[in-house]
């Protein structure tokens, strides 16, 4: 086959442009320490990387979810440390007072101390962390303690932003229960009838939207019995402002006590699979829906009335109820320990996975430096010895081939 000149020009460059780029391709390798820079490098080894990648991310934010509820717990740990603090100085006046020696006017003075313990205890029970109250479950819009006894209340009713029905709800009545509850009702069908809207079928929740019963109908304008002596109570002015399909009402129901929280867990996802509750409930740590039965605020009320009324059976009978009640604080206390416990162990596995990960990262996309320099060595030899032919290929004449 005859070889033309214009065959080894041609020949010539193409040599230099693949020297060229695997030249630069070795160079930008030694430049970033990494084998694959761009997902054409390796598909396949590309997408690992991006999983990798993604699972370093999601940990790294399930690290600065554990450190969020650890902040959260250690505070709770301290707010309790300090009620228990308090318990201890009532029962010691509570001790105090108690006996046949202790002067009247003595109780009077030990009844302004108890009561300044109240409002100290008020101000543990309804502590913050930022913007949301350690005990109040999942309600932050209003204290979750009052230190003095409320009625029972049945809350305005409220509805989601985003509702179609613009009508007005009322809510009713007086309410029997013996816990804080939030009801939800949630339209799931609403019917038609020519122009104007009917009926709409409906499903209540009486434990925040948690679970819900099964369907019923709304009459268009009508009324719904939430149970308990809750009535929630429509008007859409004539079908004008009717419901729509998952429009949300909701109303608090509140019983009477000291406490207005709700026994909702706040959670956190700490892996893909695994979330933890953080809070400790104010309804388990003060009231006597805890371990031991004792409602702290009542029992600290009841003995600042005996104390003030010279009632020494009455101090007497508060003496039980404060060391059960330190004994329910306490085992909360315990409690937010196991769970801050749990955390850290789960985030010391997190940190053994980021490792692995780490590893992996580095073996699926790092270079290995000392290859790479060897063949950068060989690849700037041949691309110095393609110039070097391209360049004696330049000066040949007619005269070279005759010699």
């Amino acid at each position: 086959m005859r070889v033309t000149d214009t065959m080894r020009y041609n020949t010539a460059i193409s040599n230099i442009f693949n020297a060229q780029a695997q030249y630069n391709d070795i160079s930008e390798k030694l430049a970033s320490q990494k084998n694959i820079n761009r997902a054409s490098d390796d598909p396949v080894a590309a997408t690992k990387i991006i999983e990798i990648q993604r699972d370093k991310a999601a940990n790294a934010q399930y690290k600065r979810n554990m450190d969020s509820t650890n902040s959260w717990l250690t505070a709770t740990e301290s707010y309790l440390l300090s009620a228990y603090d308090l318990l201890v100085k009532a029962q010691e006046i509570a001790v105090g007072q108690a006996t046949a020696t202790a002067s009247e006017a003595t109780r009077k003075i030990m009844a302004a101390s108890v009561k300044s313990l109240i409002e100290e205890m008020g101000r543990l029970a309804n502590a913050k962390m930022g913007d949301r109250y350690l005990f109040s479950g999942t309600r932050n819009d209003v204290e979750p303690f009052s230190t003095e006894v409320m009625d029972a209340t049945i809350e305005s009713a409220a509805t989601a932003a985003d509702n179609t029905f613009q009508g007005t709800v009322l809510s009713s009545g007086a309410y029997t229960g013996s816990t804080n509850k939030t009801y939800v009702v949630k339209i799931t069908d609403v019917t038609t009838v020519g122009e104007f809207l009917g009926e709409a079928e409906y499903q209540l929740s009486s434990d925040g939207g948690k679970t819900w019963g099964v369907s019923a109908t709304l009459p268009a304008g009508g009324s719904i019995n939430l149970g308990e002596g809750v009535t929630l109570t429509f008007d859409d002015f004539g079908g004008t402002e009717g419901f729509g399909e998952n429009d949300i009402f909701y109303v608090n129901a509140v019983a009477a006590g000291y406490y207005r929280g709700n026994d909702e867990s706040l959670s956190m996802p700490i892996s893909r699979i695994t979330s933890v509750d953080y809070n400790i409930k104010g309804s388990e740590a003060f009231t006597a829906a805890g371990s031991n039965n004792v409602d702290i605020f009542k029992t600290l009320n009841d003995l600042y009335d005996a104390l003030n009324s010279n009632d020494v059976l009455g101090i007497s009978a508060q003496l039980d109820k404060l060391k059960n009640a330190q004994n329910q604080v306490t085992l909360n206390q315990s409690l937010s320990g196991s769970k801050a416990n749990y955390i850290e162990i789960a985030k010391n596995n997190l940190e053994e996975v980021d490792m692995q990960l780490e590893s992996l990262l580095s073996q699926t996309q790092d270079a290995d430096l000392a290859d790479l320099s060897t063949k950068f060595a060989m690849k700037e030899v041949a691309l110095q010895a393609s110039y070097t032919i391209a360049a004696k290929i330049g000066k040949m004449t007619i005269l070279d081939i005759l010699e």
